[in-house]
């Protein structure tokens, strides 16, 4: 049983325990769980908490309940309209969400469906003709085509639970008269809002006899009573649901980032602007953000706080014209906007514009919110980048110094090593040495400049950089998920993996971020690293035989999908890796050198052949390529012959009379060993059954041999009794015996003859069989076939050199192999 299967299981004892003593409070209800033995009750508190179940609700007071049983024989009913009766799609908010909570997970087999405007579900109600985009203003019964066929608008349609299911049901004769006055007051407090269906479970609760015929809709029965309800709550007469709502909103944004009310408000603001102007014209969408903005001036006023605008801005960069609605909102602030939100404006502006495609623009707008307020560290930290990005790293490393250190910490480790060193043997007035002409101070002093291939990595850099900061993060964070998913997964693995180099490289270049670089930021490039990064985009990943290697230095690379050759500078990898290996790596020019960038992933040699498939593919799949190339971290799976992984499996029944069971077994799986059966297919014996006395033991070697082999037994002997099963991974067998002190064997020189009888044997059958190391090739094949000779050589030069008893002899394989 898995972990998933596991949690089912006590879900589900869960909410058997709460339908047996609900409602409980959530403390309760661990506490009633770890007194059945069930586990702590901290741990049963963190269960229950997160259960997550149609048939589980709330009371007023926030104790759980267990609504289905609740439910079973209940009417509500809902008085229909013209656009109902003409789709076949109820508004069940106000009236039927009490029982629709029961299909919100799946449809019902009576083909009741809940469907929800703005969360992917309003294909449906085009379909039904419905055109007006705001109706149903959010949950809505989606019933069969022709339900409805029969009503006419203002008549009463009801829905009942009946043997658990939801049906639904015409209204005939007088309705139930119901007066739940006095016993709302009880539940719904003055100045308060509750949660309707809240207060519809505990009228349930409190009067089993409510609601068991058809009455009344609720929204009408709470209205004779003196309640008005919005959306999916119920309040006294004269309730403001609308302040109500905005303060709940306002705390919840105020506690999520930990920010003050004002400030919340703030980002509320902002953006419900910039979601009600996404996806307008232009020229709307610009009139109703300086309308909002004024109207607004004040409470936008926090804005110009740098904590609050990167707030602001991290909420608003997701979806579809998310910058063109950022650009409109900025673009009014600077117009109708309090004079303190200023430098955020500008910094918003150029974001927006950053992500349109104009960073020019953008720059200029960075500048100018500069000039409002010098220390606003989100722009100064914009700004800075941008200098790194055009190659100054004297100006970036100034822009820092305006603000906190940690702010920029990373930007200033990374600019450090990029600051001109001035030339030590020149005076101020002495001759440049560039040649121009003119004096030291007036012509380099301060101004070096490093060659090409000592700013390539900053190159790198910069659009790693962008990238982390673009529209990539969900690639990343799938990639990284994908790399750490045999590493025991956990936040550290994943945050190792978020720093990879081959995981960063696959976002960069097969992901397309480092092509976004050059479009957006190339105009800011210094020239010469433009052109390198223009060339890099063409240079695609590729497998890499190593033919040589300088430890330290470098290494020769021969690139297996096009013949190409290259001299690769590389200091730190080219100390381990070997000649005769194979890597995948993009192999990027530098001036006159060649460079790694990106991480050097390792390559079976039998790997090669589905790994080019991949890169040869257009455009490359990234997820596939970082989920191939990251198999090799899988824990090693040892396979039977049918490829099931492999299990020790074992059974032990007792028979009782054994009778015929013997005659049956041997029908079954051939004649006994003496008391043992074996059921072979083509020789391999697949399991055995050893009967001793009235016990069967049932041995097998995967889970599915051992399943099908304990039918056998039980059809051959219904009466068997399993006594005892146990099943055993291979690996885990072999941790198991790795931890046991092994017995010295006596190497005799009899036993010496027989190893070496039986290896010789072996090797001679192994020259001839298919070797997945050399894709299926036989060694014999390989060795005649001078374009797998090398892949054969590099196998045999992976095995232990040492002549010893009961193993392989390279030296006697490479003589039948005449190599």
């Amino acid at each position: 049983m898995n972990d998933n299967d596991a949690y089912d299981e006590l879900d589900t004892a869960a909410l058997d325990v709460l339908r047996e003593l609900g409602p409980l409070s959530t403390e309760d209800w661990a506490n009633a769980m770890s007194d059945r033995g069930f586990g702590h009750r901290r741990d049963m508190y963190e269960l229950v908490d997160t259960v997550d179940s149609v048939d589980l609700a709330f009371l007023p007071d926030m104790r759980n309940i267990a609504v289905a049983t609740l439910l079973e024989g209940r009417f509500l009913t809902h008085r229909l309209d013209h656009r109902e009766v003409a789709s076949d799609i109820i508004d069940s908010m106000d009236d039927l969400s009490p029982i629709t909570t029961l299909l919100q997970f799946a449809g019902d087999p009576a083909g009741l469906r809940t469907k929800y405007r703005g969360i992917g579900d309003d294909e449906i109600f085009t379909v039904r003709g419905i055109d007006d985009p705001l109706w149903p203003p959010s949950e809505a019964l989606v019933l069969p085509q022709g339900t409805l066929s029969d009503y006419e608008p203002g008549e009463l349609v009801s829905l009942v639970v009946a043997g658990g299911e939801v049906c639904i049901r015409s209204v005939y004769g007088p309705l139930e008269q119901v007066d739940v006055t006095a016993a709302v007051l009880e539940v719904v407090p003055e100045d308060e809002s509750v949660d309707r269906d809240a207060v519809v479970y505990q009228l349930m609760y409190d009067q089993p006899d409510l609601f068991t015929k058809p009455g009344p809709p609720l929204s009408e029965i709470f209205a004779v009573a003196g309640f008005e309800q919005s959306e999916d709550s119920v309040a006294r007469t004269g309730f403001d649901f609308e302040a109500a709502a905005a303060t709940t909103r306002t705390n919840i944004v105020s506690n999520t980032f930990g920010v003050e009310a004002a400030d919340a408000r703030a980002l509320i603001l902002f953006g419900d602007i910039i979601r009600d102007i996404r996806g307008e014209a232009a020229y709307d969408a610009q009139q109703r953000a300086e309308a909002a903005v004024s109207d607004g001036a004040d409470e936008l006023a926090p804005l110009g706080r740098s904590e609050v605008a990167a707030l602001a801005l991290r909420r608003q960069l997701d979806g579809d014209g998310a910058a063109e609605g950022l650009k409109h909102v900025a673009d009014a602030l600077l117009k109708a906007g309090p004079r303190q939100v200023k430098a955020a404006a500008y910094w918003l502006l150029a974001t927006a514009l950053d992500r349109l495609g104009d960073a020019i623009s953008a720059e200029k707008a960075l500048e100018k919110a500069l000039d409002a307020d010098s220390h606003f560290e989100p722009a100064v930290l914009s700004l800075a980048e941008y200098a790194s990005t055009r190659g100054d790293a004297v100006r970036g490393l100034s822009l820092l110094g305006r603000i906190d250190p940690a702010a920029g910490a990373d930007l200033r480790e990374m600019l450090e090593p990029y600051v001109p060193q001035d030339r030590p043997d020149l005076g101020r007035n002495d001759r440049c040495w560039c040649g121009s002409g003119r004096k030291y101070k007036v012509c380099h002093l301060g101004k070096n400049v490093l060659s090409l291939d000592e700013r390539a990595h900053w190159l790198y850099q910069k659009a790693g950089g962008y990238a982390a900061t673009s529209n990539a993060a969900d690639l990343i964070l799938g990639l990284a998920e994908i790399r750490t998913a045999h590493l025991g997964g956990g936040d550290d693995a994943l945050s190792k993996a978020f720093d990879d180099p081959f995981v960063s490289d696959v976002v960069l270049f097969e992901g397309g971020g480092f092509a976004e670089f050059v479009t957006s930021h190339g105009p800011l490039l210094p020239a010469d690293e433009l052109m390198l990064a223009q060339q890099w985009l063409l240079v695609e990943r590729s497998i890499h035989e190593i033919e040589s290697v300088r430890p330290g230095e470098g290494m020769s690379l021969r690139d297996i999908r096009t013949g190409d050759r290259h001299d690769v500078t590389e200091r730190s990898a080219s100390r381990t890796l070997v000649a005769g290996q194979f890597i995948c790596s993009r192999v990027v020019p530098i001036g006159e050198m060649y460079q790694i960038f990106g991480g050097i992933e390792p390559v079976d040699p039998a790997q090669r052949t589905e790994l080019i498939a991949i890169l040869d593919a257009d455009p490359v799949d990234p997820e596939s390529l970082v989920s191939f190339l990251s198999a090799r971290f899988a824990p090693r799976r040892i396979e039977t012959r049918d490829g099931d992984p492999m299990v020790l499996c074992e059974a032990v029944f007792e028979l009782g009379e054994v009778g015929g069971l013997r005659r049956r077994l041997s029908r079954k799986y051939g004649a006994a060993d003496k008391n043992r059966w074996h059921w072979t297919v083509d020789s391999s014996i697949l399991g055995t059954l050893t009967l001793d006395g009235t016990c069967l033991t049932v041995e097998a070697k995967s889970e599915r041999r051992m399943d099908t082999m304990i039918d056998d037994v039980m059809t051959l002997h219904p009466d068997a009794d399993q006594m005892s099963e146990r099943r055993l991974s291979a690996e885990e067998a072999m941790a198991e015996r790795s931890g046991e002190a092994a017995e010295p064997v006596e190497m005799t020189p009899e036993l010496v003859a027989l190893l070496d009888k039986q290896v010789r044997a072996y090797e001679k059958k192994w020259i001839g069989e298919s070797i997945p190391a050399l894709e299926g090739w036989t060694p014999r094949d390989a060795a005649a076939d001078p374009t797998r000779r090398d892949d054969l050589v590099r196998l045999l030069d992976s095995f232990p050199d040492e002549e010893r008893a009961g193993a392989m002899s390279v030296r006697r394989l490479r003589a039948m192999l005449d190599l």
